[in-house]
């Protein structure tokens, strides 16, 4: 019977050690992070914390593969709990639609402007030709103002452009010398003056035969002189080279004896012409400047040619320490077999007309070019040999060749002298 009675309390013990191990086995079953759970006794548990992925972070009693953080693989649970990290790429920049933007400046030029964008010329003008329709025909006139798309892209940074200017000196070196050249380097783009043609037999030329690419420019000084000593300047901060036909009587004026002052000063730029003492007319007679007086009593005898030639002649000499001869221009270009003949026998065989004249004594107020009317003319009608006349006088002259002697040089031609076209 005590045996009997002891059973309930054996069993009794067995519940209570039976219960006691239940929590420790119901942990394993608590939610994942976000979920409530109630377990035996009707204990409600708090929702844990999240902790990091195991897979980015692994604890020392983790069972993940240490290697797994080099490589990390999310489980799925961390895909729900965890935002993607965004990755970023550069956006592309537009292209805006009117591109860079060039303004014209005095003294450009197409082929200039394309040199200093990268770009050509003919892109230029497809770029530019529906709102400058001159373009298309003629691409060597650009007038300031304009405003060009020079480049597709915005912002583009031209590279200069290139403006002549004086030769710079050379700068003192300490680094071994080399040696000189055989010749001397030349002025501008190879020009030459001075080195004059024998007189030979009598000549008339308008332009200069076999004289390959190059352009003679060529001033007459015979009447108005505002603008003479600043074209002057001009050609020789450019490197140009010319023939300035001058008369006495202008040669002996304040201004006048600038020009003969520079032209001395520059022999290996500029030769002197005869231009005749008065400018008078010397078939029908008449003109005359400044004054009328010394052309007056109608059409020239031979030695009254002859007499305007050399009278003007001795001031051109001392003006310049140049002699004049065998080149000279008549004024208003008139002439005829007897001038012609007159002239040859004082020495002046070599008569020079002109194949382009500027018209540049005109005013634009009566009707004459503007610059840039100049400058299409010249830079459009030259060939191989021309022989541009212009003015030292001219209203739009100094203006004008802004716009010419880039023009001219980007058309290939050598802008130079009558002397060295005729060698």
């Amino acid at each position: 019977m005590r045996s009997f009675h002891r059973a309930p309390i054996l069993l009794a013990l067995l519940v209570v050690l039976a219960a006691c191990s239940t929590p420790a086995e119901t942990t394993s079953a608590i939610p994942s992070a976000g979920a409530s759970a109630s377990i035996p006794g009707g204990t409600i548990l708090p929702s844990p914390s999240p902790s990091p992925s195991p897979s980015l972070t692994p604890s020392p009693s983790s069972s993940v593969d240490p290697t797994a953080s080099a490589s990390p693989t999310p489980s799925a649970s961390s895909v729900s709990t965890q935002a993607p990290v965004p990755t970023h790429s550069p956006a592309p920049t537009a292209v805006p639609v009117a591109g860079t933007m060039y303004t014209v400046q005095r003294g450009d030029s197409l082929a200039a402007i394309a040199r200093a964008y990268s770009t050509t010329s003919q892109q230029l003008q497809a770029w530019n030709a529906v709102r400058y329709p001159s373009l298309a025909g003629n691409p060597n006139v650009i007038e300031p103002g304009w405003v060009l798309v020079v480049s597709g892209a915005a912002n583009v940074t031209p590279r200069p452009v290139p403006v002549p200017t004086a030769a710079p000196a050379t700068p003192k070196s300490t680094a071994q010398p080399t040696a000189k050249p055989t010749s001397p380097p030349p002025s501008g783009a190879g020009c030459t003056a001075g080195n004059r043609v024998a007189a030979g037999s009598a000549q008339t030329f308008r332009t200069i035969p076999n004289a390959g690419p190059g352009v003679a420019l060529t001033f007459d000084m015979g009447g108005r002189m505002d603008p003479a000593v600043d074209i002057m300047n001009f050609l020789v901060a450019n490197r140009v080279c010319a023939t300035i036909f001058a008369t006495g009587i202008m040669a002996q004026t304040p201004r006048g004896a600038q020009v003969m002052a520079i032209i001395k000063a520059n022999p290996n730029l500029f030769e002197i012409a005869n231009h005749t003492m008065y400018h008078c007319d010397l078939v029908r007679g008449g003109g005359g400047s400044p004054s009328t007086a010394p052309c007056a009593g109608g059409p020239f005898s031979a030695d009254r040619v002859r007499k305007e030639l050399v009278d003007a002649e001795v001031i051109l000499r001392n003006g310049t320490g140049q002699n004049p001869q065998p080149y000279w221009r008549p004024p208003y270009g008139s002439l005829s077999s007897g001038v012609i003949s007159a002239a040859a026998s004082v020495g002046y065989t070599k008569t020079f007309m002109w194949d382009v004249d500027t018209i540049d004594w005109k005013p634009v107020s009566d009707g004459g070019p503007s610059a840039e009317q100049i400058a299409a003319k010249v830079i459009g009608n030259s060939v191989n040999g021309s022989n541009v006349l212009f003015h030292l006088g001219g209203f739009e002259t100094l203006d004008s060749l802004h716009l010419i002697i880039p023009g001219l040089r980007d058309r290939g031609f050598k802008l130079t002298s009558l002397s060295d076209l005729l060698n």
